[in-house]
């Protein structure tokens, strides 16, 4: 069963406009969409067909001079009110973060403040060289919607790079004053 996200974004691409697998999967990399969602080659073709298969998505075989035939696809009403539905539920979900360096931080207890504090630099200087690749990447989108989602991303690796600033002052410095009252 796909994800939501992967489906919405999916109709999404077909409201934009009708499209074969191959297109919509180029599409996927234009919105710069697998930044944020994961969503393989073969994710996209098999839920394209899925979506076909319950009357989300019309199919219209064609040929082109000598190339092979291939589906193009294109919503249908069903689609646009199942894309309507999955806006709603997905707007109403509750927020989540996860990232994957928690454990680190949960754990600097059991190592030493040399190597805890190496970790720390190593996580500060990973998220803060990701914001910047991204920012670069920014000018290169068309759409208004991946250079906002690019921003957001750039914006959040700085975000936890000076979160994780201050958890070191805090784990680190602020801990020992702690100890010493």
């Amino acid at each position: 069963m796909a994800s939501e996200s992967i489906e919405l974004m999916i109709l999404g691409a077909l409201m934009d406009r009708p499209m074969s697998a191959y297109e919509m999967d180029k599409e996927m990399d234009i919105r710069n969409v697998r930044r944020w969602i994961r969503i393989s080659p073969p994710s996209v073709y098999r839920n394209l067909i899925r979506l076909y298969e319950e009357g989300c998505a019309d199919g219209k075989v064609v040929k082109e001079g000598e190339m092979p035939e291939k589906t193009i696809y294109s919503i249908t009403e069903k689609g646009k009110e199942r894309l309507h539905e999955l806006m709603h539920r997905t707007a109403a979900q509750p927020a989540r973060v996860d990232y994957g360096f928690l454990p680190v931080t949960a754990n600097l207890c059991w190592i030493g403040e040399t190597e805890g504090r190496e970790l720390i630099a190593e996580l500060i200087e990973s998220h803060r060289a990701t914001a910047e690749r991204v920012e670069g990447m920014i000018p290169d989108y068309d759409r208004l919607e991946a250079r906002a989602t690019m921003d957001l991303c750039a914006r959040t690796y700085r975000l936890v790079a000076d979160w994780l600033e201050e958890y070191e002052r805090e784990f680190y410095d602020g801990g020992k004053k702690a100890a010493a009252d």
